[in-house]
This record gives structure tokens, C-alpha cells and sequence, in this order.
């Protein structure tokens, strides 16, 4: 028999040993492995109720929805012909009025320049670089005054071609005009004069933002209106109508004015009343507006005024005057004349 290796134990000691090992197996944690895998799901379940809180299940919208790349290409609009086609647009102390005319009538541009201020726009119409009309939407800015006439008329249709003008810009007069209700040459001319008048408020406005749109289909009801060939021209006589053209407050009586680059050249082209052309044939580099003022037996709001037209025109642009007044400097022929009578 093989022997045993120690003594055996009592039947009391071997159940005091498994009840003992039982004892600690229940007061054990569990393993490492379901201890991870209890932890890995708990942190599920929390993800998953944490993305269902911040991220609810939205409706999907139709745009979201994938589409091919013909479809996208049907779905962008296509230029037509004649539709509007911005050209310049910017704020006048950047893009001067003058600037504008001058880039319709050089372009040959057909259009309309819309003009936003303090009031109601202006819109100023262009074919082929010549001015056709001017209006806005409000009647009584258009036209604040009532003609003589429109005293024959019948009120109920003037009424009713205000109320138009309102609606889609086209002046009052003009579809009076066309109503035969007033006489054709008279309304034209009335038409451009008030076109004018409506158009030399801008000139003296602070801010305005101009904006031209290239659109031929604005202009195909008005093919019986001529239009004004000389954009220049036309720009000098709303000048003459702009109301208190007075400059800033930093004038200055002993600035002096000069032709700018191309300004000579085009002052010869435009047809000047006589004080313009007297005021313009001052110009010669050196002479302060007081003396002009001087010469010309004028007193200063007349030489302000004049300045104006020729400063918005941007004809001639001011330097500032010394400080103290010196003499007008003789021409070299007179320095010459002077040397032969001392001989």
C-alpha cells in the first residue's frame, strides 16, 4: 500500500475549509475580464442615452436630399438674354456723378442708373450712351408743383397717372402724353425739365449710391423719347438747377483753382453761358478765387456757386493759397516791355 504523506484530516476540519473558501469567493470582486465587459456596456447605455439627448432625430429636409449633377445643372438658373447686368455700382464720394454720366456716355451704355438717398430713388434711363429720362416713383418729389398744362386735363386722369407713376416709375406726364391729354412737344420738353430738376437734387445730397444695371428691356416703351446726345451738356444744366450749391465749411476764398488733366480740354466743348466763361477763363495757376472774385466784380456766393458746377463737372480741383497775398505775377511779355522802356 502506499503510504500517506502526513495525516488525514478530520471530517470537521475538511468542512470548516469549504465553508472558508466559499466565504471568500463571495466576498471577492469578480474577475477582470466580466469587470470590463459590465463596464464596456454600462458606458454604451451612457453614450447612447447622451447622443439621443444632444443629437434628436430631425425630419431630413428635401434640399439635404442627394442629388445628381444633371439635376443640379437644371436647378441653376441661366442667364437670359437682356436680363440685368450690373456695370458699377458705389457711393458718390468714391464714384463721382460726373465719373458715372461720363462711363454711360463713353461705353454707349443702355440702362438705367438708380440713385439711392434720403428719399425716394431716382432712376435716370440710358440708350446707347444718351439720356433718355429721369424719374422716380414719387409724383409729387418728381413733380412737386402743377403745370399750367394740366389745366385743361381732367383730374381724374391726372389722379390716376400719379397713381401709376407710383406703381411701376413711368412719369405722369408722359402717359398723359400718350393719352393725348396733353400736347406732345410741350410734355417733352416738360419731361426733360422736370427729369432735370428731379436729377440736380442729387448733386448736393451726402450720400448717394449709385448703381447702374445694363437691361435693354427697360427702355422698350420708351423708343419715342429721344434722347440727349451730349451726357456733359446735360450733367452742366442740372447743375444750374441744383438748389443752395453752397460748398463746405472749410471754402476757402484765397484757395486757387487749376484745370485738371483732360479739364481744359473739355471745358472747350461745352456750350457756357457768359459768367461760366468769364469764371473760366480765370484759371491760370495762380489766382485766388478772391481775386476772381475781384476781377470779375462778383461777389463771393456767385464765385462759390460757379465752382461748383466746375468742381462736380471735375474741370478744376482747389489748392490752397499761401498765407499771405502777393501780387499777381506779370506775363513774360510785359517783363519784356518793361526791360525795353528802361533801354
Amino acid at each position: 500500500m502506499p503510504k500517506s504523506h502526513g495525516h488525514p484530516r478530520s471530517l470537521e476540519a475538511q468542512m470548516e475549509h469549504s465553508n472558508r473558501e466559499e466565504r471568500e469567493e463571495a466576498d471577492s470582486p469578480p474577475a477582470p475580464e466580466e469587470e470590463e465587459s459590465v463596464q464596456e456596456s454600462r458606458a454604451d447605455a451612457e453614450a447612447t442615452q447622451s447622443d439621443e439627448w444632444w443629437n434628436p432625430t430631425a425630419p431630413k429636409p428635401d434640399w439635404a436630399e442627394t442629388v445628381s449633377e444633371e439635376s443640379v445643372t437644371e436647378v441653376i438658373p441661366r442667364k437670359e438674354p437682356g436680363t440685368a447686368d450690373v456695370y458699377f455700382c458705389g457711393l458718390t464720394n468714391l464714384l463721382s456723378l460726373n465719373r458715372a454720366l461720363r462711363a454711360i456716355a463713353k461705353e454707349k451704355l443702355t440702362g438705367l442708373l438708380r440713385s439711392y438717398w434720403d428719399e425716394e430713388p431716382i432712376d435716370l434711363l440710358a440708350r446707347d450712351g444718351e439720356i433718355v429720362l429721369v424719374t422716380t416713383r414719387d409724383p409729387d418729389l418728381y413733380c412737386p408743383d402743377t403745370p399750367d398744362i394740366l389745366s385743361g386735363v381732367d383730374v381724374v386722369m391726372v389722379d390716376r397717372a400719379r397713381d401709376n407713376q407710383r406703381k411701376d416709375g413711368t412719369p405722369f406726364l408722359l402717359a398723359l402724353l400718350r393719352e393725348e391729354s396733353i400736347a406732345r412737344d410741350t410734355g417733352m420738353e416738360l419731361i426733360q425739365e422736370y427729369g432735370q430738376k428731379l436729377f440736380s437734387k442729387l448733386w448736393t445730397a451726402s450720400r448717394v449710391w449709385i448703381m447702374f444695371e445694363k437691361n435693354a428691356d427697360l427702355l422698350s416703351e420708351a423708343g419715342d423719347i429721344p434722347g440727349h446726345p451730349d451726357v456733359s451738356e446735360w450733367a452742366l444744366e442740372t447743375l444750374r438747377l441744383a438748389q443752395s450749391p453752397d460748398q463746405p465749411a472749410s471754402f476757402d476764398p484765397a484757395s486757387i483753382p487749376a484745370y485738371t488733366k483732360d479739364g481744359f480740354e473739355r471745358v472747350q466743348k461745352l456750350k457756357l453761358n457768359s459768367d461760366e466763361a468769364q469764371f473760366a477763363s480765370q484759371f491760370n495757376g495762380a489766382r485766388s478765387l478772391q481775386q476772381m472774385a475781384k476781377n470779375l466784380r462778383l461777389d463771393l456766393k456767385s464765385i462759390r456757386q460757379l465752382l461748383f458746377r466746375f468742381l462736380a463737372l471735375e474741370i478744376v480741383e482747389c489748392w490752397p493759397g499761401s498765407t499771405a497775398a502777393k501780387p499777381e505775377g506779370k506775363s513774360i511779355f510785359q517783363r519784356l516791355g518793361r526791360s525795353r522802356r528802361r533801354d
